[in-house]
């Protein structure tokens, strides 16, 4: 069975897309390369391909990383010095001004470390969001070529309910309260007793559980889906190849034809499918990785600042670092909830092939 490749890239209007992404994303792969390497079975090259372009786009942030996470330290332990120096005056009042400058101090760049990686977290499923508005179309074209419309159209559904789900509720709800986490945290640690700790932490345990719920509720949506309408396209395709089949004289052979047709609309299907989630998780792996660095970096200067500074210090560092973590988590939610919804279209849209 021979897929013609440019005539593929024709009929699915693959060229306009991957011009598109271009435009868009400048340092995007070969579009029609890793498309003719998936269809003759290559998946590994594509995943070699995808995760260097990935570990490309990392290797010039680690220096930036590497050096606030020096720069946390730095102060921390100069704070440190800086209150045990200040115990010696009589007067309480200079310590207090004293760390209250430092805290502050620390307060700022944790700040600053904070919201560049909430850029780089918006920024990310902003990307996502293009990404698959350019490309979905194509995919769920392909979808209603091998297994029927009713299945191509409801998969579009679900995908424009994650869609919304993306953009109204973690853009402009999720992102907004782990803002809130984080700015609760810092200003905590201002009193002595810390008064906004549980406040802080049941808004973090809120906002795990609620990304959670949603990630649940798009795969319960797409697994229910998939029960249904591949099964009615199947009984429909089923009913009009046994008709096909049962006239005399060219029944055979046309029912030959359809099932290589089939097949080779599956295998289209297929390499586009995956052709998608290798460019999706490309794309959203460094802004990932990224945020993933920033928070490990935040919580190890927690740590070893434990040793030497001030509890609120460290508690401060540790819970901006507890929302670069929970950033990493709403960019990571957004990616799944792409990806299980066309992982699913296309697992069950195979046809027993």
């Amino acid at each position: 069975m021979t897929i013609q490749l440019d005539k593929v890239w024709e009929d699915y209007e693959l060229g306009a897309l991957e011009q598109k992404l271009r435009e868009l994303f400048p340092s995007s792969p070969d579009l029609k390369g890793l498309f003719a390497r998936l269809l003759r079975g290559d998946i590994w090259g594509c995943i070699r391909e995808a995760f260097h372009m990935a570990v490309d786009g990392l290797t010039g942030d680690l220096a930036a990383l590497k050096q606030i996470f020096i720069w946390i330290l730095v102060l921390g332990i100069l704070a440190a010095l800086l209150s045990h120096f200040m115990t010696l005056f009589e007067n309480h009042q200079i310590a207090d001004i004293g760390f209250y400058f430092t805290y502050l101090l620390m307060g700022v760049i944790l700040m600053k470390c904070f919201l560049e990686a909430s850029r780089t977290a918006g920024a990310a499923m902003e990307r996502i969001l293009e990404f698959i508005r350019i490309f979905i179309p194509a995919y769920f074209l392909s979808v209603g070529v091998a297994q029927g419309e009713l299945t191509a159209a409801a998969g579009y559904q679900v995908l424009i309910l994650t869609i919304y789900i993306v953009e109204n509720i973690l853009v402009k709800l999720i992102l907004p309260l782990i803002y809130a986490y984080v700015l609760l945290s810092v200003i905590n640690g201002l009193w002595t007793e810390e008064r906004l700790t549980l406040l802080a932490e049941g808004m973090e345990k809120g906002i795990g559980f609620l990304l959670k719920l949603l990630l649940g509720t798009v795969v319960g949506v797409s697994a229910l889906q998939s029960m249904i309408t591949p099964a009615i396209d199947s009984v429909k395709t089923g009913t009009l190849q046994k008709v096909i089949g049962a006239i005399p004289g060219i029944g055979d052979a046309a029912d030959g034809v359809i099932e290589t047709v089939i097949g080779s609309a599956v295998i289209i299907k297929n390499s586009l499918g995956i052709l998608l989630l290798l460019l999706l998780a490309a794309m959203a792996a460094v802004p990932l990785l990224r945020i993933l660095l920033t928070a490990f970096l935040l919580k190890a200067a927690a740590g070893l600042l434990g040793v030497v500074s001030d509890k609120r210090i460290t508690a401060c560092a540790d819970r901006v670092g507890n929302g670069s973590r929970l950033l990493f988590q709403t960019a990571g939610t957004a990616f799944l909830l792409f990806a299980v919804t066309i992982s699913v279209a296309a697992y069950t849209t195979n046809r027993g092939f």
